[in-house]
């Protein structure tokens, strides 16, 4: 029995991501005419039809959404495997990919370019800041090699390891820090002054969570997409925001003249390096959590 090649698969991947010959024969750096005839001698080679066709479009099978879905993970496991041999040849040359979300990105890896430039001097790192859902989704299909985030997250099939606190901090304008200050109450806050980001930023979940603000009615109905926009708006609208350590460290909300303070009750969002299950844990991978470990003291 031949087995099929594994660039053929990664044709077969790429069109099914794309949904467009030209786009996935594009990405694949080969011609058009190439993709197709690979994906044809995989369907000979396999006896079974993939893709049904016409002259102008094409769909896949039951069967081919099915072989995808599985081609698409002996990808990912073939490269962590290569990966693999190479680090025990203590080799650390090469690409890593790494993602981060926006609420930690802008604070930190700037350090942590600095320091991997010391520490893994050898090796070209790409970062690719994006939500969690989407590098999950990334590091799940094999583009990204490890994730920094926050738990909890709800995936599973991933391997984390804690590297440090990221503790919670309140911002107001003066006057309204003065009165929350007292007893950090949060019943002491008007309705509609509090800002947070919007839903798709897992801060504003940790920051709900953490800090019990269960009183949705002290929440403004506008919800910012970076933490830039968010200290602008609570800074203009005289309100009252959460902000995570890294960002007050970097002397963030201090120039919209916001009062900053932080919370008691030890309250904190856990910072986690995160990669595949099926990923072996190599020297870049120890090296990069000691990194991140000293940087997050």
């Amino acid at each position: 029995m031949y087995l099929p090649n594994l660039k053929h698969l990664r044709y077969l991947v790429a069109l099914h991501q794309y949904q467009h010959f030209h786009k996935a024969a594009q990405a694949c750096f080969v011609s058009q005419s190439t993709l197709s005839s690979a994906i044809l001698k995989l369907e000979q080679q396999l006896g079974c039809q993939l893709i049904e066709r016409d002259n102008k479009s094409f769909l896949f099978t039951n069967q081919g959404n099915e072989f995808v879905e599985k081609a698409s993970k002996l990808l990912v496991d073939a490269k962590d495997l290569v990966n693999f041999a190479k680090q025990q040849g203590q080799v650390e040359g090469g690409v890593f990919n790494i993602g981060c979300i926006p609420t930690i990105a802008p604070y930190l890896l700037t350090d942590l370019v600095t320091a991997c430039q010391q520490e893994l001097k050898d090796l070209l790192i790409y970062f690719r800041e994006d939500t969690t859902d989407n590098l999950l989704n990334l590091l799940k299909n094999g583009d990204l090699d490890v994730v920094i985030l926050a738990l909890p997250i709800a995936e599973s099939g991933f391997e984390s390891q804690v590297v440090g606190k990221d503790h919670f901090y309140a911002a107001a304008v003066p006057h309204l820090m003065a009165k929350f200050s007292e007893e950090q109450d949060y019943q002491c806050l008007p309705q509609q002054s509090v800002f947070l980001l919007s839903n798709e930023h897992c801060l504003t979940k940790h920051a709900i969570s953490a800090c019990k603000l269960a009183d949705t009615s002290r929440i403004n109905a506008f919800s910012a997409t970076s933490l830039a926009t968010l200290v602008q708006m609570t800074a203009y609208h005289k309100g009252f925001t959460f902000l995570p350590e890294m960002a007050v460290n970097k002397g963030f909300g201090k120039a919209e003249g916001l009062a900053i303070e932080k919370l008691s009750g030890d309250v904190y969002r856990e910072i986690a390096l995160m990669r595949r299950s099926t990923s072996v844990e190599t020297s870049i991978h120890q090296k990069l959590s000691t990194i991140l470990i000293d940087l997050l003291k």
